[in-house]
């Protein structure tokens, strides 16, 4: 699992991640204060976007894609809530790691079988 340390408070983040299989995809991160939540996007190459999905505490947020896409999300909390503040990056209340093929794999088997 690669932690994402880049994650900051702005509004809006735009990163481009290579994860240790090196795949790579474009992630983006948006802020809305007012429904006081985290919106996260994701492309990867030319046949895959999800836009504008809640981004909420899971081991793989990305489990239902799992079978298209080479890679997950892992959203980890200290208090086993969802992101809900500005600041929940930069103070380590979230975490967000990229998982590889293999370890999607090995959350499914230990987790969800």
């Amino acid at each position: 699992m690669q932690l994402l340390t880049e994650l900051t408070d702005d509004y809006k983040q735009k990163y481009s991640i290579t994860n240790e299989d090196n795949v790579t995809f474009d992630f983006l991160l948006e802020y809305s204060a007012i429904q006081e939540m985290w919106l996260f996007s994701i492309s990867y190459g030319d046949n895959f976007t999800l836009n504008n999905h809640r981004l909420v505490y899971s081991p793989n947020i990305l489990r239902q894609y799992k079978n298209i896409i080479p890679f997950g999300l892992s959203v980890n909390s200290i208090d086993k809530s969802d992101p809900y503040f500005l600041n929940d990056f930069t103070t380590s209340r979230i975490e967000v790691y990229v998982l590889t093929e293999e370890e999607v794999e090995k959350i499914e088997s230990d987790i969800f079988s």
